[in-house]
This record gives C-alpha cells, structure tokens and sequence, in this order.
C-alpha cells in the first residue's frame, strides 16, 4: 500500500534531489513543474528510465503559483470579435480538449491515491452588460456542440441560483464541470509516485547546454549531451519542459520556438464563512474568484505582473491588485470588508493560437517540448498523452497535428 501524505515529498530532497548526476538516461526531463513531474510519472509507470532536471526546486514555478483552477468553459482570451466559422471550430476543438482533460482529473485521486484538494463545484461565467451577454451566449452555443454541459440563468433564476452575486448583472452560465485542485500538491505528488517508480530527480541543477551527439549515427546510442551545474548526462531523448523558458533552451538546437510571456497576480483574502462553492469568472474583464475549504478566497484572473529576471520572481504591481479586486467587489460586492492577506505573482507562457507545444522535433530527433498555455488544467492529460506518444513502437505513435512543435505559432 502506498504512503498516502502527499507532504512525504520531502524525501525527495533528503535522500535524492542532492545526489551525484547520473552518467546517462534514456529520457531527461528539463523542468520540475507539473508537466515535467506528471511525465516523470507516466513515464516511469512504463518503466522509462528517466531522469528530471530542475534549476530550483519542484513545483517552484508557474505550476505552483497559480490559482489551481480548472478552466473548461471557453474564456475571455480565447474569444475574439465576430467570430469566423473556422474559430467557433477551433475553439469547439479545445473545449474538446478540456473535457478529456476534466475525465482524468476525475481519476487524478484514485490514481497517485493521494489528497489534492480536487474539488468539482460547478463555475459560473458572468456578464454585465448586454453586449456582454451575446457573447456568453454564443460561448455557451459552441460548449454545448462540443459535449461541455452550461446553462444560460438570466434575471429572477440567476438571483436564485446564486444569490451571493450583484443582482444586476445581464445574466450567468453555469458549468458543473469546472472546479479547482490544489496546486501546491499536485506537481509534489506526481514527483514523489514517480520516485517511487525509480524515476531520478535532480533540483538546484541548471542547465546551460544542450549537444547534439550521434548526429545520423546510431539511433542506440546517445543522442544528446546535457550540460548542467552539476555535471553532464548524455541521453536518447530530452523533453523541454520549461514552460516559460522553452524558447530559450530549444534556441540551442536551433529551433524557434516564439511565446508570449505574461507574469500573473494572485491574491488571497482572510478565511469567511464559507458559502462560495463555484468559481466565478467574467466573460469581459479579467477574473477568476473562488472560496477554498479553509475559507479564503484566492481571486486572480490574469493581471499583469512586473518582469523579472530569473532567479528573481516576477515581482507585484498595485494597480494590477486595486482592478482585480475592483473587478471582484463589482461582481460578489459582500467582499467590501473583507481583508486582503497576501497577493504573489507567477508566470505565463503562451502561444499566439493557444494550443499546446507538444512532441518530437522532425528538425531535430529525439528533442522533445512539453508545454501548454492551460497547463494546470490540460497539464496531466497532454504529459499522459506524451508518454503515451514516447513510449510507443516506433512509427506509431501519433500527436495532434496541430500540436506540432516545428509549427509556426506565432
């Protein structure tokens, strides 16, 4: 039976995250976040021999300072103004996408056998104008045709139903599905079941080069030389999982890879009783609220945060708080005395068409990019999803091809 405390993690550092770097692997994952730990899993689940790299410690990033939300409903930076067809079919794709991603959070407990605070509350998306409304309702139109369930509740019903929000917005839909996991404990969790199946793992391990070897030679022997802080390993494959700095790395193989970054606010009140059960978002302005089981309410949503380079963090900006907060008041107003607590800011890598990176390069063999603008939501399923590509026979393994990392994405 395995150790049910996700917190066991610490064993990681004590016993492993310090030790020599090994000579060689099969697979060596760059990146510590929840793409790279939950591919370490999946990965060593198949008996992969793999080894994860990371320059700080686990979950350090992106992956741990964000709001743990689950985003299946179509959102405000997906949308555009008058919408082509073939955008109302791309964005059905991706909400696709998010109910395979929503089938696997179902299991993600049962499967580490693990807490990680995942909780399906339902979220409600709000408007408050008319124009905004149209939009929601032809949101809601493109969820439905690809298998999301959402509910239009307009005037007395949405009073009804969620009596908490300012009585005069046009109107909500409602999705049962979305919901949120604790995003401290997923990432640490997926690292300590993957250790648990022998995969290795190295933290405060920077690494500064990547070599080809064995360019055209034979596909047994090692293909790649990577070059850290702490020594060097030679591999078959490499899988870039660096979220925000994937561009930087795969520049060294000679690959461009162009996203946007955005540095992200999150804020965090003093505990209330507890009434909130679904997150609350806007279709017009930017927010995501919603009250954890100890009563706080975390409110995000995508406000921007000051660059800084690493290892400093992206670092906080007051207006980025006051419209936030102002935007959350306008929308849940019994907010008004509630104290703020602590507000932090994490990271946002992002592709202009906001599909994932993900597979092999045809450019370069064996280099692979594991990354995702949704990646705490879609972040499980695209790294099963990969595992599933590497560790299949060979010329059969398969990837959307929309995914294509040698694609032009911005």
């Amino acid at each position: 039976m395995k150790e049910r405390s996700p917190f066991l993690v610490g064993y990681l550092d004590n016993e492993t995250n310090q030790s020599a770097l090994p000579k060689s692997s099969d697979v060596v994952i760059i990146g510590g976040g929840l793409l790279g730990t939950s591919l370490a899993y999946y990965l060593s689940k198949s008996k992969v021999e793999t080894v994860l790299i990371e320059r700080d410690d686990i979950n350090r990033e992106a992956s741990g300072t964000n709001a743990g939300s689950f985003h299946f409903q179509i959102a405000l930076h997906q949308l555009t103004p008058n919408m082509s067809e073939s955008e109302k079919r791309r964005l059905a794709d991706e909400v696709r996408l998010q109910v395979d991603a929503a089938s696997l959070w179902d299991e993600i407990e049962r499967e580490l056998d693990a807490d990680l605070g995942v909780h399906f509350d339902g979220g409600i998306m709000v408007a408050e104008t008319e124009d905004e409304m149209r939009v929601l309702k032809e949101k809601d139109a493109i969820e439905k045709e690809a298998g999301l369930e959402s509910h239009i509740l307009v005037g007395d019903e949405m009073r009804t139903f969620a009596p908490y929000l300012a009585p005069d917005l046009a109107g909500i839909s409602f999705c049962p599905r979305e919901g949120h996991a604790n995003p401290l404990l997923v990432g640490p969790t997926y690292a300590y079941r993957a250790w648990q199946n022998g995969a290795h793992f190295r933290t405060g391990c920077d690494v500064t080069r990547i070599e080809r070897i064995n360019v055209g030679g034979d596909l047994k022997g090692r293909r790649f030389r990577v070059v850290t802080s702490r020594g060097v390993i030679e591999c078959n494959r490499v899988v870039n999982a660096t979220g925000a700095w994937a561009a930087e790395l795969s520049s060294q193989l000679g690959l461009r890879i162009p996203l946007g970054l955005s540095g992200l606010h999150v804020n965090v009140t003093e505990p209330r009783e507890y009434f909130l059960k679904s997150m609350v978002q806007h279709i017009g302005r930017r927010l995501t609220l919603k009250q954890t089981h100890n009563n706080t309410f975390i409110i995000g949503g995508g406000w921007p945060s000051r660059e800084e380079k690493f290892p400093k963090r992206y670092s906080n900006t007051w207006s980025s708080t006051a419209g936030n907060l102002a935007v959350a008041l306008r929308v849940l107003p019994m907010l008004a005395d509630v104290k703020l607590l602590r507000t932090w800011s994490g990271v946002w890598a992002f592709t202009k068409d906001f599909k994932p990176i993900l597979g092999e390069s045809e450019k370069v063999p064996g280099y692979h990019i594991a990354m995702v603008p949704t990646g705490f939501t879609l972040g499980p399923m695209v790294a099963q999803m990969l595992s599933q590509y590497m560790t299949a026979t060979p010329g059969k393994g398969k990837l959307p091809s929309e995914f294509n990392i040698d694609r032009e994405v911005a």
